[in-house]
């Protein structure tokens, strides 16, 4: 298929500066302490013990114990929800704290908000207690006694809190966000959207700070079923993987983003961890391999580079989606010849697949981290040059994502 893509025109995007972020994953509940044990060379894939994963792999990298921030959401839509709700509340709470942004400080209508999000699935004991009043006495399911009570056992919000822009709601809620927003589904490309739109609205001034970021599919017997469903992912026996160069695997996670314009950030004296400066959109399959085609994933980090205004040699740390076997043949295209090749690091090896979270998490990791020096996994610094950061979707679409880190902050 005929890779097609989009590059925006402004080069405005530099004045957007990142003030706040957030992260929560199987690696820790902070993007400190998620950068930390991601650059000691620490992996958070696990046997999966909540459930019994039958024919699905058994391994995946679970965010265990997210933190507990108390609301008003009625616990039964909060459970509905599951750890959408919890990741998108913890990440988002971490960024703002770490932006120094508390309540009363801007109007509520001057905060926009924008997250790319996965499915949400639901639990069987959602309905467990329908199905028992349902039954007849021969053990078999009677539609008239579904109609007639059964039904009454279902919470009356459960079907909305399956849409992931409920839980996004109820965020918007407990922070009180009420300026522009919007939500975008549900692979890596959507994360990078998310961001992409938040600084549109800035530069535009229909907004004075933004949140912006992704959220993970929680992991589930369904989740499973749909990522075996895509080839995602393989069994333990039949190694079926869409892109034989990878083991993929599912990871959870919330990762966010508080961006602002670059002088009302400065004025208010926030600490500038880093700035957005360029974004690349392609869409392209390749049908033999699945997930974004070479010549896609090529423009989208053309488009990048163009928009920030930068050539390859320019780029000092690339975050890879780490899912295909087209991406690494892409970045060797555009970093090869006389360019000196920038470090290249995923996250997927090691926190999994997370979906819209990944690259607003790969983006937090590269802000954050001190000198690659340090890092098993490194010898070299790419020192304050430009991040490139992918998001690729197994349905085509990609998108490449360039921010600056502008202080010296250590973890």
């Amino acid at each position: 298929m005929k890779a097609i893509s989009h590059c925006p025109s402004s080069s405005s995007a530099d004045k957007v500066a990142i003030t706040g972020l957030g992260g929560v994953c199987s690696l820790g509940n902070s993007i400190g302490e998620i950068a930390r044990r991601f650059m000691s060379g620490e992996s958070g894939k696990k046997q999966i013990t909540d459930f019994d994963t039958g024919e699905f792999s058994p391994l995946a990298a679970q965010a265990k114990n997210p933190p507990v921030i108390k609301t008003d959401i009625h616990p039964e839509l909060a459970r509905s929800m599951g750890k959408h709700l919890s990741l998108l509340l913890a990440s988002a709470g971490e960024a703002f704290c770490r932006a120094g942004i508390g309540s009363g400080m801007f109007d509520p209508q001057d905060i926009g908000f924008f997250a790319g999000m996965g499915m949400v699935d639901y639990h069987v004991e959602d309905l467990l207690g329908a199905v028992l009043k349902s039954m007849n006495p021969d053990g078999g399911l009677d539609y008239d006694r579904f109609f007639a009570v059964g039904y009454r056992e279902i919470y009356p919000l459960w079907p909305l809190g399956m849409l992931n822009n409920v839980a996004f709601c109820q965020v918007s809620i407990h922070f009180g966000l009420q300026g522009e927003n919007c939500v975008f589904s549900p692979h890596g490309d959507a994360g990078i959207q998310a961001v992409a739109e938040a600084v549109n609205v800035l530069v535009d001034g229909k907004a004075k700070v933004a949140l912006a970021g992704g959220v993970s599919e929680e992991i589930s017997p369904l989740s499973l079923a749909r990522a075996r469903l895509h080839g995602l992912i393989g069994s333990p026996e039949k190694k079926e993987l869409l892109d034989p160069a990878s083991e993929i695997f599912l990871g959870e996670c919330g990762a966010m983003l508080v961006l602002e314009p670059l002088s009302s950030a400065l004025e208010r004296g926030a600490h500038i961890l880093g700035r957005i400066s360029g974004f690349g959109f392609a869409y392209g399959k390749d049908r033999e391999r699945g997930f974004a085609s070479r010549q896609a994933i090529c423009l989208a980090i053309g488009g990048a580079l163009c928009h920030a205004g930068l050539d390859p040699g320019g780029i000092g740390l690339v975050m890879t989606a780490g899912l295909s076997r087209n991406e690494l043949e892409a970045v060797g295209e555009i970093f090869g010849g006389d360019v000196e090749p920038p470090i290249m690091m995923t996250t997927a090896k090691t926190m999994g697949e997370m979906f819209a979270a990944g690259p607003v998490l790969s983006a937090a990791i590269g802000l954050t981290i001190p000198d690659a020096r340090s890092s098993v996994l490194s010898p070299r610094s790419y020192a304050l040059r430009p991040i490139l950061v992918n998001g690729i979707s197994y349905e085509g679409r990609c998108a490449s994502m360039i921010v600056e880190k502008t202080s010296g902050e250590t973890l």
